[in-house]
């Protein structure tokens, strides 16, 4: 894949442990911890590979959570992924919590800054910011990219509607109703299909990307809580969706006609998706390891260890 939004690959494993403030390097086969680089501000959270797997791009989003973050951060630290070591920061003072990344199709990245309700488009060399997108929501946490880059959305969770972003104009288009709230957003590598995650109810919105309607809603079997993050496999072959309270996650099918249940542990969040295109493994949040899952199978193989907090992980 040369899509950093959907990454896998075969070189190595990075993994962002927020709890314990460290970005681990894992050993992509064993998923034994080779290296731990410490020494940041608080705390590092969300990931992005660059789509030719040279660098990883990283938000400081502050010491605390969402919602109650008294000392945000305003950084996006980078590392060099064949020397395996940090690489320097960008600055996106003075708008702050940044958090979610992703790229534009012509290689601008990203960054939604949830304190500031902004996203702001970087020079992913420079780390100038080029501009400044008002959202019209201060809690905008986690946003999502066309392929042909045409159009951002935002996850709200403060907010009873998703954001849709005309990256021409720059200009807010749409707002999505989401009733409950939202706790995440995914979108499927074909862009056609942007998933809400239901932030009160055990439950995914689908939206047509051409319309920008909810053109369903399905149910998560097994779950009595709401679910949190939703990602596509790079393939477009999967969507697993993660329930950080349950613990549990949900993995769908491409027509989201199927679903499998995975009982993982404490506190599932994000995912990095093997290159063999069946395994995806889960960072178990609030116990420091990863659950190894078989995707064709909807099945756990193995936990390991790794770090103090595991948020998000990637395949490079």
């Amino acid at each position: 894949m040369t899509d950093g939004n959907f990454l896998t690959g075969g070189s190595g494993l990075i993994a962002v442990d927020k709890i314990g403030n460290h970005v681990l390097f894992l050993n992509p086969v064993t998923y034994d911890t080779e290296l731990t680089l410490d020494g940041f501000a608080p705390r590092v959270h969300e990931l992005l590979i660059s789509p030719d797997h040279r660098f990883a791009y990283v938000p400081v989003y502050g010491d605390g959570i969402h919602g109650n973050n008294p000392h945000p951060g305003h950084l996006v630290a980078r590392f060099d992924l064949r020397k395996r070591r940090h690489d320097g920061d960008f600055s996106t003072y003075p708008y702050l919590a940044p958090h979610g990344l992703r790229w534009g199709a012509r290689g601008q990245l990203y960054c939604v800054c949830e304190n500031s309700g902004v996203a702001l488009e970087i020079d992913q060399e420079s780390g100038e910011i080029e501009d400044v997108i008002e959202l019209g929501s201060n809690k905008a946490h986690r946003i999502e990219v066309l392929p042909d880059g045409s159009k951002l959305y935002t996850e709200n969770e403060e907010d009873t509607f998703g954001t849709v972003v005309d990256l021409v104009t720059r200009r807010v288009i749409k707002k999505i109703p989401t009733p409950n709230g939202s706790a995440g957003v995914g979108m499927s590598p074909d862009g056609q299909t942007v998933i809400y995650v239901d932030a009160q109810e055990p439950q995914i919105l689908v939206v047509d990307t051409a319309s920008d309607e909810v053109r369903s809603t399905i149910r998560l079997a097994g779950h009595e809580k709401a679910a949190q993050i939703a990602r596509y496999s790079p393939d477009g072959r999967y969507l697993v969706v993660t329930s950080f309270e349950a613990p549990l996650a949900t993995v769908l099918s491409a027509d989201l006609a199927s679903q499998a249940l995975l009982h993982l542990g404490q506190g599932p969040m994000n995912m990095a998706f093997h290159e063999d295109g069946e395994t995806v493994v889960i960072a178990n949040h609030n116990e420091g390891s990863l659950a190894v899952c078989n995707l064709k199978r909807g099945e756990v193989l193995r936990t390991v260890q790794a770090g103090v907090g595991v948020e998000t992980l990637s395949f490079f």
